[in-house]
């Protein structure tokens, strides 16, 4: 498959070193980095969405971008100047809002796949409480947060499915191979209540004696707080998804013969051997088992007989 990048390398090749520098930059990788998000504001806002773009931001602040100005842009109805944006920025993410009398309190959030819109959810704001109404810690930068899908709306629609996977991409963007429990801080709760209402609340994890093994566990809200309400949706076709979710070659990881796992996770595997001949193998002589003669009797039975025998004969010529 070619992508749009690798067309526009051919059509304009880059003639200086810098410049071949970025267009390499820009280039599918085989693992790919860290996604970036960035947080736009439309041409009209109202409070409550620049405090929703704020809060949300802090979240994402290890590895978001933040653009201040009001950008005349409707992303449903021409995302090509957001794609160019998002282009320039090196970004896959992106968080819209936007505020009008049809649809008020306006949130988009999206993401993109070789330069062209992937997908894009719209929610409608309906209750908001801000990071300051919260008095508890705050989570330090970069927390790597544990998310929890409340309600069977997920796994019912299969548009929600596809949302759900949105926020974890959108909130994991860094993969762990392990987890300490000790380093777990951080709970983001999103709970479909409704088929078109989402619940989104952010706890801190405080661990305290129990008396046993295991700790008490602990979750105190510490916001982000948002109750939003589903409008609309601009999903990607099957044929685009199936290129979008394509696993390089080199990526995979060949399956190794006769390994196998069972339920614990436990490794499993199977050892193939020729035939083996027993009674021709080499085997340890024990010193107790002596080979007997062709009588039946060992060596040091007949030896005894014999002597009884001999004390027998002198016991006769005496008498």
């Amino acid at each position: 498959m070619t992508t749009n990048s690798e067309i526009a390398r051919k059509v304009n090749p880059p003639k200086t070193r810098k410049g071949k520098k970025i267009v390499e930059s820009r280039e599918p990788l085989i693992v790919e980095n860290d996604k970036k998000t960035i947080f736009l504001k439309g041409g009209n806002t109202s409070g409550i969405v620049n405090d929703v773009l704020t809060d949300v931001f802090k979240i994402r602040r290890h590895n978001g971008v933040m653009m201040n100005q009001n950008n005349a842009i409707l992303p449903f109805e021409d995302s090509s100047p957001l794609c160019e944006m998002m282009k320039k920025k090196d970004a896959s993410l992106f968080v819209f809002g936007s505020h009008n009398k049809k649809r008020p309190h306006n949130l988009v959030f999206g993401r993109t796949f070789d330069g062209h819109i992937l997908d894009m959810i719209e929610f409608g704001v309906t209750s908001f409480k801000k990071l300051s109404q919260f008095k508890s810690t705050k989570v330090p930068l970069g927390a790597k947060p544990c998310l929890i899908f409340n309600g069977d709306v997920f796994e019912k629609f299969p548009d929600w499915g596809i949302i759900q996977n949105f926020f974890c991409d959108f909130f994991c963007t860094t993969k762990t191979s392990s987890i300490n429990l000790q380093g777990l801080e951080y709970v983001i709760s999103i709970s479909a209540v409704e088929p078109d209402t989402l619940l989104l609340r952010s706890y801190e994890v405080n661990m305290k004696k129990s008396g046993a093994d295991s700790p008490y566990v602990e979750l105190v809200e510490i916001g982000v707080s948002l109750d939003l309400k589903l409008r609309r949706t601009q999903l990607a076709p099957p044929d685009i998804r199936k290129k979008a979710l394509k696993i390089p070659y080199a990526a995979k990881i060949g399956k190794t013969k006769n390994i196998t796992h069972d339920m614990a996770g436990t490794k499993l595997a199977t050892v193939h051997m020729t035939k083996q001949n027993i009674a021709e193998m080499p085997q340890s002589k024990m010193k107790g088992s002596k080979r007997k003669d062709d009588g039946g009797e060992s060596k040091v039975k007949k030896a005894k007989t014999e002597s009884s025998e001999v004390v027998e004969e002198q016991a006769m010529d005496t008498s």
